[in-house]
Order: C-alpha cells, then sequence, then structure tokens
C-alpha cells in the first residue's frame, strides 16, 4: 500500500467564524500546515515550493470544540519539477471535512524558478506513490 503522511493541526480559537465553526478558508491552512510537514521529511533541503493548483471538496465542518484535524498527504503523480498530491483533513471524531487535489512545484527562491526534484526526492516519492505491498 502506498504510503500516506499525517500531521495533527490543532484547531485554534481564531479559526472560527460567526457561526461557530471554522472558516472555509482557515481549511486551506490546515492543509499547508500538513503539506509543509510533508515536505520537510521529504526534501533534501529547506522545502521551498509553490502551489500551481489546488482543488478542494469541503464534506463536512470542523468546530473549535474539534481541538484538532488531522491532514493525511497521498502522493499520486510526480513530474520533473511537480508533484500531485491528494489531501484529506479529517475531523477528531474520523469524519473527512475536506479533500483537496493539489499540484506544487519544486521552488528555487533564489532563482524565481522551478527546480527538479533531486535523486533522493525522486526515490523517496516514488516509494510514497508505489501500490505495492
Amino acid at each position: 500500500m502506498a504510503v500516506m503522511f499525517e500531521r495533527v493541526v490543532p484547531v485554534r480559537w481564531r479559526d472560527s467564524d460567526g457561526f461557530g465553526h471554522v472558516n472555509n478558508a482557515v481549511f486551506l491552512t490546515y492543509l499547508e500546515e500538513g503539506r509543509d510537514a510533508f515536505y520537510a521529511q521529504t526534501f533534501d533541503t529547506e522545502p521551498y515550493y509553490v502551489l500551481a493548483r489546488l482543488e478542494v471538496d469541503f464534506r463536512a465542518e470542523v468546530r473549535h470544540q474539534d481541538r484538532q484535524v488531522t491532514v493525511r498527504i497521498q502522493a499520486e503523480r510526480m513530474g520533473t519539477t511537480s508533484l500531485i498530491t491528494r489531501e484529506t483533513i479529517l475531523t477528531a471524531a474520523g469524519t473527512v471535512a475536506a479533500e483537496a487535489r493539489v499540484v506544487t512545484v519544486r521552488w528555487d527562491p533564489g532563482q524565481h524558478r522551478p527546480v527538479p526534484f533531486s535523486e533522493r526526492e525522486r526515490t523517496w516519492l516514488t516509494a510514497a506513490m508505489d501500490d505495492d505491498p
């Protein structure tokens, strides 16, 4: 089975809106926190990347009293400099709150351009996408 990365993210009081649930825009922050942790584990150097595409389906609300969510990241497809991931936000009770498909590009902030994944990164990501046991 393919490797799935998980990161627990706290639900902060400021994340809630006037209706008492986490504002939908904050879901993007939760996904980003999970993705940052995923890339910190994956990249050989500082995990610089930029978003190229983001699709989110909202499935259930998150409330402040949930206290935390779990962000799951699954690598789906890799290009020379880009990576497509499936990302899921789960409530503390295990309910799927959001599902996302994200395209990111490995980035060199000094050169302001995409940079290819290193051989080690490619090996790790290829293994993470492998569906064989």
